[in-house]
């Protein structure tokens, strides 16, 4: 069997090159064959994994969210995808938190050397795919804001210090949403599509349990209203998620459509993604194997395959 690991020496606080050994080290007592990318330029990894990663059984990808969307949309582009493993060494890591995968390396490596994987589902916005957001509006910029020298002093933390700073310069969209069964217009704070139980951090409360594998996204919009109460209604949705409601619209859809009058910036997984006046969003169901906890396969999947 073969294994490839890919990754981010930059990504959050620790230095990452000096895990790969162990790293390799333990893949080599099941894998004959392991072999290992560095990042080089941005998008890098999902031009390897395009071109070379049909061949291997198994996608490490060690680093934060923005390398495992990079692993993502380098996978979705083959007809035959390996299995896809995460390591977080990030600074937020949702992906991780919501598959069910520790910062622990002993522990993750052990979950990856006795593997429990399910389908997830995958979405895709134009040529792009991610796995657990797309969102745009105010404070959508800031995990790529952050120069990656404070995310290393300071981890999660610079993401909240910034979002503070970023309190003047707060942007509404004005944006015309269709899904299957409703179609919303108006300017909003933020709009948020998300398959996680994770967003900067925050553990979010839902009013129904969230599934990976059910062919839906969760939508949050926040109405506009003053950049203050906004900003309070943001951070309500971080602290009580779908139980607060005060000014904010939740609804579920495998797929919809958003269109404006402006080019929108949208990011997926964290990452800095397109500017568009027209998206549509799909769900690709059960499209990519990853390994994950047997306690998330438990409570978050209905299918346990």
């Amino acid at each position: 069997m073969r294994a490839l690991v890919v990754y981010n020496n930059f990504s959050g606080k620790n230095k990452i090159a000096s895990k790969i050994g162990y790293i390799c080290q333990q893949l080599k007592t099941k894998y004959a064959i392991v072999e290992c990318f560095k990042s080089r330029y941005p998008r890098s990894i999902v031009d390897h994994i395009k071109a070379s990663a049909f061949d291997y059984d198994l996608i490490i990808a060690v680093g934060g969210d923005g390398t495992v969307n990079e692993a993502v949309n380098g996978l979705m582009q083959l007809p035959k995808r390996p299995t896809l493993a995460y390591i977080p060494l990030g600074t937020c890591n949702d992906a991780a938190s919501t598959l069910g995968l520790s910062k622990n390396l002993k522990r993750t490596m052990k979950k990856i050397l006795n593997p429990m994987s399910s389908k997830i589902d995958v979405f895709k916005v134009e040529d792009r795919y991610f796995v657990y957001g797309l969102a745009a509006g105010s404070f959508t910029e800031i995990s790529y804001d952050v120069p990656h020298k404070v995310k290393k002093n300071m981890g999660k933390l610079a993401y909240y210090i910034q979002g503070l700073k970023s309190f003047k310069d707060t942007s509404t969209i004005n944006i015309t949403l269709e899904s299957e069964d409703k179609k919303i217009k108006g300017e909003f704070f933020l709009f948020l599509a998300l398959n996680s139980r994770y967003l900067a951090g925050f553990k979010l409360h839902r009013r129904k349990r969230i599934y990976l594998d059910d062919g839906k996204l969760r939508l949050t919009l926040i109405k506009k209203t003053s950049k203050l109460f906004n900003v309070i209604d943001f951070g309500m949705f971080l602290l009580f998620g779908e139980l607060y409601s005060h000014n904010i619209i939740h609804l579920a859809s495998s797929k919809f459509k958003i269109s404006s009058d402006e080019l929108i910036a949208y990011n997926t997984d964290g990452e800095r993604s397109t500017k568009s006046s027209n998206i549509e969003v799909e769900v690709l169901h059960r499209s990519l194997d990853v390994i994950i906890s047997k306690r998330v396969l438990r409570r978050h999947f209905l299918n346990k395959n």
